[in-house]
């Protein structure tokens, strides 16, 4: 497939943005269109020309408190002009960074870039927790504060997948192809790389406008008469390669082929690749890859935070709830249920929460229904409904939820 930038027609949707989970952002392309011929393959660009449409999610005026109000350390803001990064420690005092110095330097003509805004803001925070329970994997949020006829960044490109949210004034970018597909995070730009890219568009975003960027593609942009305030969805999907590195690793406790010492004198060094690649083929050949996606996904979700707001309210709530009390699962809370020799893991939200065995029933059940009441819950006995659905309310996956008349009767 040769790459091309496609453009599609925005304009007669809605003036505003209703979020509604990943979707919504792209909106008029289906999610099914966009993994099914865009994701990793082509950019797009997403015209839709509409001023404060995306100001629901964020603005200027969430920028303006954020400077005002917030303390940036290190690894939270960063200034760029031209292409080149000041370093931290000319903005900052006792490793903060000082507010008046980020003003002069963005007067000056220098780009602010606001990083994880999923942590310091709270709207962006669970919406973005809602497209991590969609998607099953990793999204970043940065914001790219550029002054009128301004550019901060040298063409480059990104190891991650990333949609950009024009928010307000407008911004003109150059997309080239990808001479080196998919690269992976230790395959950072090279200039070399650049000079092989052909130019496939040059598009300027109006507020309202996307653009999806899969990782590889070279850009560029600059701000045009106006400041420029854009977001980058950053989708760290988890590669293949950790389906593969977790199959070696899995293998190795139960293949002593593949814990042998690596030695390289004193050996039989065509005889010792040949059992190594003998093992590796076997390995292939009887991986379960079901159980190593599984672990993959397994070790995000054990990494993953998100926004837990009302669980400090609740806490000491659960033993008010009974087999009627409606209940949910906590907008953004991403679990899933892992077989273990002793029970079941229940993955959920950086940590794991150790669960008899026999309950993967009810939970794929939970994860699925708006609402339910402890009653409903499959595959157990009817108190150990209550006590599996108490014990959830106690760790922040469910929470009470208003019922619908009639709906438990």
């Amino acid at each position: 497939m040769t790459p091309e930038l496609h453009l599609i027609d925005g304009a007669p949707g809605p003036a505003r943005l209703a979020f509604d989970g990943f979707a919504s952002l792209i909106a008029p392309l289906a999610a099914a269109d966009f993994f099914g011929h865009y994701w990793e393959r082509q950019p797009f660009c997403i015209r839709r020309g509409r001023p404060g449409y995306f100001d629901g999610l964020f603005g200027m005026a969430d920028v303006d408190r954020l400077v005002g109000s917030h303390l940036f350390r290190d690894g939270e803001v960063r200034i760029a002009k031209d292409g080149a990064l000041k370093p931290f420690a000319e903005f900052s005092r006792g490793g903060v960074a000082n507010r008046s110095a980020m003003l002069q330097e963005y007067a000056n003509g220098a780009t602010l870039v606001f990083e994880h805004l999923n942590r310091h803001h709270a709207g962006l925070g669970h919406a973005m927790a809602r497209c991590e329970v969609e998607l099953e994997f990793p999204i970043r949020v940065n914001s790219y504060l550029t002054p009128a006829k301004s550019r901060g960044f040298s063409r480059h490109y990104d190891t991650h997948d990333v949609l950009v949210l024009q928010v307000s004034g407008s911004k003109t970018w150059q997309v080239y192809n990808n001479p080196l597909p998919l690269p992976h995070e230790e395959q950072t730009y090279v200039q070399a790389l650049g000079e092989q890219a052909r130019l496939l568009a040059e598009v300027t975003l109006q507020p309202g406008d996307v653009l999806y960027l899969p990782r590889g593609f070279i850009h560029g942009a600059s701000a045009n008469e106006h400041s420029s305030l854009h977001l980058t969805i950053g989708m760290r999907s988890l590669p293949l390669r950790e389906v593969a590195a977790s199959a070696v690793r899995h293998a190795s406790l139960a293949d002593p082929r593949l814990r042998a010492a690596a030695r390289f004198r004193g050996i039989d060094r065509d005889a010792t690749l040949e059992r190594t690649r003998r093992a590796l083929h076997e390995l292939v050949d009887q991986a379960d890859l079901g159980a190593l996606f599984d672990d993959v996904l397994y070790s995000f979700i054990k990494k993953r935070t998100r926004p837990m707001d009302g669980q400090l309210l609740e806490l000491g709530a659960q033993m008010s709830i009974d087999h009627q009390t409606p209940l949910a699962l906590r907008p953004g809370c991403l679990a899933h249920a892992f077989a273990r020799p002793a029970g079941v893991a229940l993955a959920v939200d950086g940590r794991t929460i150790r669960l008899p065995a026999g309950v993967e029933e009810a939970i794929d059940f939970i994860r699925t229904r708006p609402s339910f009441c402890a009653a409903q819950l499959p595959g157990l006995e009817y108190e150990s409904r209550l006590i599996l659905a108490r014990t959830l309310c106690q760790q922040g996956v469910l929470q009470a939820a208003a019922a619908t008349e009639g709906e438990y009767a």
